[in-house]
């Protein structure tokens, strides 16, 4: 998708917009073009560009469908930017839409803010998208809490292990739990002047004849070397 660096005017906001912001801890959604025979109860304005549009209230994804995400500095050095990888219902409506509405913007709200936009120019596979400016520190602490980090050093368009994440909320539950405690473990080896990371266990294998038999369940272990067969047979067929 094209991120165009133009001006992002504030709109009229909704009421129903602003009553989202209100149930969540903070909400994070995406909003299509709204039709031109669309209800006026179901569509926002927005002024993208010095051009008013008209966006759709129901977004076509939101924060319900972050399967894991990672923030950096915006480039206006004031707020944040986050790349978020959708879960397995986000990834798809994220597909649907740039296939479908190609060429059309898509508009980022944080808080039911206006904070960014796209142009979808082309598909969206990877179930990534990303939040160039605007989202508030509180929010990134918020995604902390709530969801893990992409693999750190990555680019915004690595997802290869994106059906490894957690999607369902015990499954983010239960990875977090883990998260923090390898993070606890990581900080007391570090204290120790161990290196982080999971103890690897060591085995020592005790010294023994080897055979390149297979031994036969409640036989006696295995000749190291065949017998001689007698004199005057065949010998025995390896």
């Amino acid at each position: 998708m094209k991120r165009l660096i133009l001006p992002l005017l504030l709109t009229l906001a909704m009421p129903l917009l602003l009553s989202m912001s209100k149930k969540k801890d903070a909400t994070i959604t995406f909003h299509t073009l709204a039709s031109p025979n669309d209800p006026p109860k179901t569509m926002f304005p927005a002024d993208l560009n010095g051009r008013r549009l008209y966006f759709k209230i129901v977004p076509e994804f939101s924060q319900e469908n972050i399967a894991a995400f990672q923030e950096f500095p915006s480039e206006d050095g004031k707020s944040k930017g986050v790349t978020l990888q959708l879960d397995s219902r986000g990834r798809s409506m994220l597909e649907i839409v740039t296939r479908t509405r190609r060429d059309e913007y898509l508009l980022a709200l944080v808080n039911a803010q206006p904070v960014d936009f796209v142009v979808m120019d082309e598909p969206v596979q990877d179930g990534q998208i990303t939040i160039w400016q605007g989202v508030p520190d509180e929010v990134v602490k918020g995604l902390a809490k709530k969801h893990p980090h992409l693999k750190k050093g990555a680019p915004p368009t690595m997802s290869k292990d994106m059906d490894m994440l957690p999607t369902t909320k015990k499954e983010k539950e239960k990875f977090l739990e883990a998260q923090r405690l390898q993070d606890a473990e990581d900080a007391k080896r570090a204290k120790a002047g161990k290196k982080p990371g999971p103890e690897v266990p060591t085995l020592t294998l005790p010294n023994g004849p080897t055979s390149p038999q297979i031994p036969i369940e409640g036989g006696g272990p295995a000749p190291q070397n065949p017998p001689l067969p007698p004199q005057g047979e065949p010998p025995l067929p390896r």
